[in-house]
Order: C-alpha cells, then structure tokens, then sequence
C-alpha cells in the first residue's frame, strides 16, 4: 500500500544550548567559595569544556555537598548536552540549596530542552529578576524566557540589563522575541548595532544571525557571518551557521564546503553532523542522511530531535527498520507525545506490524482529532487489514470531511474499491483524485488499469500514457500500457513496454 506521509518535527534546540554555552565570561560576577572554582567557571564560560572537566571533578571528590561545585559540574554537562545527567545535578544542587538562584535558571533552561515546558515554566515564574545581581545569570534568565516562550518577561530582564550589554550579548535575546512577536521593524532596527557588535561580541552577533536565518533573512545573516570570519577564520560557529544559511538558499556546493571546515574543526559538534544530514536530506539523499543521523546519535543517544529525524528520514528512504528502532526509542523518551505517536505509527505500518500502527495511529487521532495526516495514516493501516476494509473507507471519508482536498485520503479510497472489483466507485474517487492533482502519476495508472478493467481502452490509455510521462520509472504503469496495448492490437508498442517492465522489475532504472 503506497502513502504519502509528512510530519512537523520540532525545531532542534542544540542552538539554544549554543547561545547559553557562550555567554561572555566577563559578565560572571558570582560569589564563588575558591579561587579554583573562580577559574573553572571562566573557563566554562568561555567554552574551554574539555580541560575544565578533569580539575572540576577533582574539586568535587573533594567537597561533594559543595552547591557551587555541583553547579558548575550541571552547567558543564548542559554545554555538553548531557541532559539527564545536568538535571539529576541540578536536583541535588536545589535540594542542598534551594534559594540557588543560578541554579534555578539553569535546572529550568535544561528542562525546557528535555520538553519538560510546564516545570521549566513553574521553575522560571518562582525567579525575581530584580534580586539578580550577576549579569551573567539575567541573560541566562532572559534566554530561558525567550525559549519558555514568554517574551514580555525576558524583554523585561533585558531592559535593566546595561546598555553595553543589551546592545551586545542581549541583542540574539531581543530578535528572538521581535521574530516572535512578529515586530519586524524592530528586529531590523537591531540589524545596525549587531555590525557595530562584530568587534565585541562575535559569539552574540553569531546567535543574531542564526535568529535571522530563522527570520529568512539569509542574506543579512550571510552578512554579519562574512564579517565574523574576517577577524577570525577559522571560527567552527560562524562555518556552520553560514552553511546553514546557504543550504537555505540552495547553494549545496558551498554550504558542505562551509560545514566540512567546521566538522574539521569540531568533530564531534552534534549540531555540525545534524546539519550535514540535513544537507543531504535537502539534496535528496535519504541513505547518506541517515549515516550522517546516525552519527549523531552516538553522542546523543536521547535526543527526541535526532530521534524524530533519523525514524522519518528512515521512512523516506524505505528503510523502515532504522525508522521504527528509532521510533521506539522516541516514544520511551516521550510516551504521550502527539508527533512521537505519529512517527512510530507511520515508521510501524511501513513495516507491516500493523496492529502496532493502528494502536499508536489511534491514539495520535484521540489527541489530534483533527490532523489529516493521521486520519490518512490511521486509514491506511486499516486499508492494509482485509477484515477491516469498511473501518478503511470510514476513516478515509472522515479525512475528507477533515480536508475536502485531500486527495491522498481520496486515492486510496479508489484503490479499496479497485480491489474489491467495484470499478464504478473506484473511476468516481481516482478521478476526483486526479483532476486534483493533474501530476499524480499513481492517481493516473490506478485510474487507467480501472478503466481498462471497465473495458473503456481509450481513456485508459490516456491516463496510462500521462503517467509514464510524469513516472517514466514505474514499473506497473509499464506492464499495464502492456496489456493494453495488446488489447487494442498493437503489439510492437506491447513488446516495448514489456521490456521496460521486466527492465524496471530487474532493478533497473530508465
């Protein structure tokens, strides 16, 4: 059974972890319980993660009920993207001192990223902003809002920020919100002061440019990147994010170019391999996207991003193995997610497990009662079940009522009544389908095979000759061109598309 599936992933949020990861040093202006844990935070801050490691640990050995220690130890591991093992940190960070407030910020940033939005969100409402004193732990703050979704609170943090800073490192914050809020004017107007920034705050104006790849302002980012990596160019950040924006643009060429030197650079940057897949995926190269994915997912082994992607990409490319292991590895992280529902139903039915398809389709459906693209999925995985055929054609009609447009749903309600030998129905759906859709080339040699089932050769030879036209590939419009052609007396032309057939049957491509 064919199907033509789509899925809205989440956005990735190893930017996120970016921005907080690279927050200036210089704004740190903690009390601290030692010298050695003064150094080990700046050099967190400026991303000297791996060095800082080692000594860190020692320390805490050392003094394991330390809050502070144990603080540095979650914020290290939330630059690293070790999730879990920064929020069981930040647990016991709270439970020896609830009133950490930096804590707090950073127990809800990695909430926030593990989609656990309505405790972030409770963790954030319990801060005063105004008994922050380090500036360092506002902009965290303010970032966390800006991620939370509440944009008047971190606007509000921002605006008793100095102005050195607001105009520096607060400027990605601040056109995050503008492209929320749809202010369009005024995240231009921050477009002037992020060039002014480049000399001062490269990392920051790095993050404004990624806000305005997001905005679709590629070129104005492309901008401000170019000038980044004129003073340093060898920067891994600024090499990913203008290959991002050229990948956007379709310039492929120079964007692997771009994200070569940055994975050169930073090997095992999640975000970097992520990209790459992309990349490929955009290009049409299912598999090399997967390998890339795959990747990936050794140095995060839980992220719900990676894992969506990897299982829809491995849908894509017909590999329904990859795409329900990681479908399964999903729906553990997130058991009562919508999206993550959908993709191990989808990833299940493409593999046959059909029962295991309907149940999660179902339950997909029981949330979203109202998205057509599981009403279709959940329609298919009865379609593919013979005793369920009339539960098939009621789940396809209610995606019609869904969507009147729907010419999937309408598809494959011809195609349950082709089986079933009903040509008057199945012609009155398939041709519905097709006058929606004039290059559907499945739509268009299901509708022929119909017609010349029903003994009508001319119009199905018109519909069997536009779907080779569109689909020169397809090995069954070939075969059935065949058996026309030998109903209607012309041989030579049956013999040509017969070759064709077994050709295509054979592995062969036209």
């Amino acid at each position: 059974m064919k199907f033509a599936l789509a899925v809205r992933i989440p956005v990735l949020v190893f930017g996120t972890v970016l921005i907080i990861s690279s927050l200036l040093a210089a704004y740190a202006q903690v009390a601290v319980n030692s010298p050695t844990l003064t150094k080990i935070e700046k050099d967190i801050e400026s991303g000297k993660l791996s060095q800082t490691e080692k000594p860190l640990l020692d320390y805490v050995l050392s003094h394991p009920n330390d809050p502070k220690a144990l603080e540095l130890i979650g914020r290290l591991r939330l630059k690293q993207g070790r999730l879990d093992e920064a929020l069981a940190l930040y647990r016991k960070v709270l439970a020896l001192d609830p009133q950490f407030t930096t804590a707090k910020v950073n127990y809800a940033t990695g909430l926030l990223l593990t989609g656990q939005s309505d405790a972030a969100i409770q963790q954030l409402n319990g801060i005063d902003a105004t008994r922050i004193k380090e500036l360092i732990t506002r902009l965290n703050l303010a970032q966390a809002h800006v991620f939370a979704g509440n944009c008047p609170a971190a606007l509000s943090v921002i605006a008793a920020l100095p102005a050195t800073v607001r105009n520096t490192d607060a400027l990605p914050m601040q056109a995050g919100c503008y492209l929320q809020l749809g202010k369009k004017d005024d995240l231009n107007a921050l477009v002037p002061l992020a060039k002014k920034a480049v000399p001062l705050s490269p990392n920051a104006v790095m993050r404004f440019a990624d806000v305005m790849i997001s905005a679709g302002q590629v070129k104005t980012a492309e901008e401000l990147l170019l000038s980044v990596l004129r003073a340093k160019p060898t920067n891994p950040t600024a090499l990913k994010l203008l290959g991002k924006a050229e990948m956007l643009e379709k310039n492929f060429a120079s964007a692997k170019q771009h994200l070569d030197r940055s994975a050169q650079l930073e090997p095992d940057s999640v975000e970097v391999i992520y990209l790459l897949a992309e990349l490929e995926n955009e290009q049409g190269h299912a598999s090399a996207a997967i390998t890339f994915l795959k990747r990936a997912l050794q140095l995060v082994p839980n992220s719900p991003e990676i894992l969506a992607r990897l299982a829809m990409t491995a849908i894509k490319a017909n590999q329904p193995s990859d795409a329900v292991e990681a479908a399964e590895k999903l729906i553990v992280l997130r058991p009562d997610d919508p999206d993550s529902l959908y993709i191990l139903g989808a990833a299940s039915l493409q593999s046959g497990d059909l029962q295991k398809a309907q149940t999660n389709l179902e339950r997909f459906t029981a949330l979203r009662p109202s998205d057509s693209r599981g009403c279709l999925a959940l329609g298919l995985s009865f379609a593919s079940q013979s005793d369920k055929i009339d539960a098939a054609r009621n789940q396809l009609r209610h995606c019609l009522d869904i969507d009147p447009k729907n010419v999937e749903a309408r598809y494959q309600l011809g195609l349950s009544y082709k089986a079933q030998g009903d040509t008057t129905q199945a012609i009155q759906f398939l041709e519905t389908a097709v006058k929606d859709a004039p290059k559907y080339a499945a739509a268009l040699r299901d509708l022929g095979s119909v017609y010349l089932q029903a003994g009508n050769e001319s119009k199905a030879r018109e519909s069997l000759e536009r779907s080779a036209a569109i689909d020169p590939n397809d090995a069954e419009t070939h075969f059935q061109l065949s058996r026309l052609y030998n109903l209607i007396g012309e041989p030579i032309l049956a013999k040509q598309h017969l070759d064709l057939f077994q050709k295509l049957k054979s592995g062969k491509s036209l």
